[in-house]
């Protein structure tokens, strides 16, 4: 059972992106299906006038197409407001264009349902629009769930169709022949026809996240050996200005000894110059190290039990207990591990310093949007006041005894070198969570 709800959730994780879904509607609702409703809206409305005009309720078929009639008069209102939203698509977020295309197919269905009793129930030739409105599902709706919804709302609403005509006639008295089996071929028909539809729908968006996944490491290795590269080079250009200071450095500390005391004060600049450039060539030979690892795909939830292990390993005594909160199906995050690691272990070591072994840490993880993942680290310890969290990721800066300040700048370094980002929210006595959102997908651009 578990197996299933995880393969449901990573089938969950295929949606296409808001972008080509709004080029499909755009085709399919707006220059096909709009247009069409707009020459055939006159006739359904001058034909259902008509009959509720002119026809009287005499029988339960009488009776039955009266309510027919009438729904087509709604089903004329609510396509002009499908229309107006449809038109005005570029203005609507994902989930209101998801809810018009939604809408527009259940409404669309039960409209079909309607010509379908009116034409000769099972047996009518509008079998076929159902089947092309399965399809128009799998083309228009972005996630499998929403397809399998609108898939399954059209198998019950063409038996129902069926069933209402046929009941209409038989309550007249008049006999029906036996059509079980033309039907439960048609039935069968739109079930595989659906299950084709989302498998190509699956099919396609997988294939296009693989191509995209490639494209995506291609280019983040790249970007990366580019910074390595342009590190060397700036920190070869600086390592020959410190040796000269140094060398000035001596001599001038030799004038000194003869007696000679008024370069104190240049001294002291060269000294802090020294000191700034030394730095800068800490923080670029960093950078030139990223050329030396390579870019995994990484599942965040095992990485994330690695870290957790490593900070608790097992057979040390820790009053802290770990809440795992994590989501199934998330996609994989490419990144070298050890810039990862770094991360999860920094906050976690923070975590557990933090709590002075007791209390809780929760760790979880959830989609974002635009295909990212979201990481928590939360605790319940004393939390942080106001007028430190601002100067939390500065180097250096740390309220730990023994603390070197470097652990969040390396932190806040890590995840933004990737495309994400960290936030922290603490109040005192309330605990601390770090939020980190790393982009499963990133569109950088080398300079």
């Amino acid at each position: 059972m578990q197996k299933l709800k995880e393969l449901f959730e990573h089938v969950q994780s295929l949606t296409l992106d808001f972008e080509e879904m709004r080029q499909r509607v755009r085709v399919v609702e707006r220059h096909i299906l709009l247009p069409i409703k707009l020459l055939a809206a006159p006739f359904v409305v001058w034909m259902a006038l008509s009959h509720l005009w002119k026809t009287e309720i005499h029988s339960h078929w009488d009776a039955t197409m009266h309510t027919i009639y009438l729904f087509f008069l709604g089903y004329f209102m609510i396509s002009v407001a499908w229309g107006i939203l449809i038109w005005g698509m570029n203005d609507l977020k994902r989930w209101q264009l998801t809810s018009v295309v939604f809408a527009g197919i259940v409404t669309d269905v039960l409209f079909l349902a309607g010509l379908m009793v009116a034409s000769k129930g099972f047996d009518s030739p509008i079998f076929w629009l159902f089947a092309l409105w399965i399809v128009r599902s799998a083309v228009c709706l972005p996630s499998f769930s929403l397809q399998l919804s609108a898939n399954t709302i059209i198998f019950i609403v063409y038996v129902a169709g069926g069933m209402l005509e046929n009941w209409a006639v038989s309550a007249d008295g008049f006999e029906r022949e036996d059509f079980v089996e033309s039907v439960v071929l048609r039935i069968f028909f739109l079930i595989m026809l659906s299950a084709c539809s989302m498998g190509v729908h699956l099919a396609v968006v997988r294939q296009k996240q693989v191509r995209e996944e490639a494209q995506e490491f291609l280019l983040r290795q790249e970007q990366i050996r580019a910074n390595g590269r342009l590190a060397a080079e700036i920190a070869h250009q600086l390592k020959n200005p410190l040796g000269i200071i140094n060398n000035v450095i001596y001599i001038i500390q030799r004038k000194v000894e003869r007696g000679k005391t008024d370069i104190q004060g240049q001294i002291q600049i060269i000294r802090e110059e020294i000191d700034r450039s030394d730095r800068i060539i800490t923080d670029l030979m960093g950078y030139a190290k990223l050329a030396e690892g390579t870019l995994e795909r990484l599942d965040i939830n095992n990485e994330l039990d690695w870290a957790a292990s490593q900070v608790f390993p097992k057979g040390t005594q820790f009053g802290i207990q770990i809440i795992r909160e994590y989501a199934q199906g998330l996609p994989n995050i490419l990144m070298q591990r050890r810039h990862l690691s770094e991360v999860l272990m920094n906050l976690l070591s923070n975590a557990r310093d933090i709590l002075l072994d007791r209390g809780q840490i929760a760790l979880r993880t959830r989609f974002g949007q635009n295909y990212a993942v979201i990481v928590e680290v939360a605790d319940n310890g004393p939390g942080m006041e106001p007028d430190i969290l601002p100067q939390i990721w500065t180097p250096y800066f740390t309220t730990k005894k023994k603390g070197t300040g470097l652990g969040l700048a390396i932190v806040k370094h890590n995840v933004e070198m990737y495309g994400g980002h960290i936030e922290v929210y603490s109040e005192p006595g309330k605990g601390t969570c770090f939020t980190i959102e790393l982009p499963a997908r990133s569109f950088l651009k080398l300079s």
